[in-house]
């Protein structure tokens, strides 16, 4: 008997423990995630040598965070919020070649976005989906990496093109 009830003691632990781990709101999905790092502006130096900007702000104080990218070809404006119906983090963003749906997940010490673009590329509507893994390096060093991402919606090994992988460092801007 007493073992039956350690057993139903521990399994309801189990349950209460892994509840406890789902966070109901932003603040709770950043600070589970120990991602107050992110907070900030970066910048690394693109392949044309032209500079890329990335900022990372709270919006509205613990419900959205604002994200800002400019360099290259383009310019981005997004907002990441939690949907408390989904019970996860969530983001859109808007740029002039169209627009991208993306879910949160924080997994082995690294923030993944899974990523949908919808756009318009030689008049057709395109879709792609991808996945990006933030990874603190130190405190002002971050590494960035783009991932396959499966039918099933797993994500997978980091795009790689003659024998590069698609990794980028970014720097905090001082």
């Amino acid at each position: 008997m007493k073992k039956i009830a350690s057993f139903i003691v521990f399994v309801g632990l189990t349950f209460s423990i892994s509840a406890q781990e789902q966070p109901t709101n932003l603040r709770e999905a950043v600070d589970m995630a120990t991602a107050d790092w992110l907070f900030g502006d970066w910048q690394r130096e693109g392949s044309d040598g032209s500079s890329r900007n990335l900022s990372f702000k709270w919006a509205v104080k613990d419900a959205a965070i604002s994200i800002h990218s400019t360099g290259g070809r383009g310019e981005s404006h997004g907002i990441v919020g939690f949907d408390h119906e989904a019970g996860k983090v969530i983001g859109k963003s808007f740029s002039k070649r169209g627009h991208a749906d993306s879910e949160w997940l924080f997994e082995d010490g690294k923030l993944i976005e899974k990523i949908t673009m919808n756009g318009v590329q030689d008049g057709e509507s395109r879709q792609m989906t991808f996945a990006r893994s933030i990874r603190r390096i130190d405190e002002n060093n971050m590494e960035m990496a783009f991932h396959r991402v499966s039918e099933s919606g797993e994500v997978g090994e980091v795009f790689e093109q003659n024998g590069t992988k698609f990794v980028q460092t970014w720097k905090r801007k001082k």
